[in-house]
């Protein structure tokens, strides 16, 4: 709020008081401070868009459109009613400070997930993840970090440090989207590590969730925000039906149940994945959404470049369903 001169002010409380009118004003809080925005960019095209850094953004917190609580530390996470103790609330959730609205601040949305989501670089097969393509849907003070990596699992992530990387550099404000499950449910594929063979099997209804959960305290520890993804389901159809099995419903569930009990945010790609497969049909689905391979085989679990920016697309439409004030960066 501009502040008015003294002689001003003192003119129009005259002018009110002689017409009977009450005065009123502006609220006396004001708008939070914001450190130094960081170098952002839109991503997307099969650009790689790690990097090892970020600025801080955001302070004290902001809360979602919808009012509604996401997780959060000290205030800096989607916030609850009204928003977070000194923190800034969304254009339509009320006032920033006790005044207007006020801009909102660059933010870095970093993604841990498996092959479903990594950047691909230079595909033959114009191969492609959601990760890479998700920075085309919001503005440029949007950084996508995707540090997503093929063959992981919600465990082995963790356990190549991989998650140690990402708390090093996500700052308060940051996102932290998580998806995983696609590997986790293979009962019979192993790994090495130190010596060890390790299953990539992973219960969903218990490792799963306790492996999911350190992504969720460590991203809360550093006052970002935590988003859980659902797993998008394969292409399990024949012919030219239009009726898609869903293989991950399973981890899917288990991702709905985990952000039910520790209040953090769920954008359930698994059913908006499977709503769109069902509405196209097979066919489509195997011509140009699913990768096909060199020998003309559909690959009925990864992507092409069509595929991943529509899945890009529905994490993007999440972020609203999911009440984040992320959504507000939408281009």
């Amino acid at each position: 709020m501009r502040i008015r001169p003294i002689f001003m002010t003192v003119v129009l409380h005259s002018f009110a008081a002689a017409i009977g009118l009450a005065s009123g004003g502006c609220s006396s809080g004001g708008p939070d401070e914001h450190p130094a925005a960081q170098t952002t960019g839109s991503g997307g095209g099969g650009a790689s868009t790690s990097a090892s850094t970020s600025a801080s953004s955001g302070v004290g917190g902001a809360s979602s459109a919808s009012g509604t609580s996401a997780a959060g530390v000290g205030g800096a996470g989607e916030g609850g009613a009204g928003g977070a103790a000194g923190g800034a609330t969304s254009a339509s959730g009320g006032s920033e400070g006790g005044g207007g609205s006020a801009e909102l601040p660059d933010v870095t949305v970093y993604i841990a997930g498996d092959s479903t989501v990594q950047t691909y670089v230079n595909s033959a097969l114009h191969q492609a993840g959601w990760g890479q393509m998700l920075g085309e849907f919001f503005d440029e003070r949007v950084r996508v970090d995707n540090r997503a990596i093929g063959g992981r699992t919600a465990r082995r992530y963790i356990e190549e440090g991989r998650l140690d990387d990402v708390l090093e550099d996500i700052q308060r404000g940051d996102y932290f989207l998580v998806q995983f499950g696609t590997n986790d449910s293979n009962k019979t594929a192993t790994y090495e590590r130190d010596g060890e063979t390790i299953p990539y099997y992973l219960d969903p209804a218990t490792d799963f969730k306790s492996y999911l959960e350190q992504y969720i305290t460590g991203a809360q520890a550093r006052a970002a925000t935590p988003v859980l993804v659902t797993p998008p389901p394969r292409r399990s159809c024949s012919g030219d039906s239009h009726e898609f099995g869903n293989g991950l419903s399973a981890y899917a569930k288990a991702m709905r149940e985990l952000g039910d009990e520790l209040d953090v945010a769920v954008i359930d790609l698994n059913a908006k994945t499977l709503a769109h497969l069902n509405s196209i049909g097979c066919v489509a689905a195997g011509e140009d959404f699913f990768l096909v391979r060199a020998d003309g085989s559909v690959d009925g679990t990864h992507f092409n470049e069509t595929g991943a920016r529509v899945m890009a697309g529905l994490v993007a439409d999440g972020t609203e369903d999911a009440g984040l004030t992320l959504a507000q960066y939408r281009k």
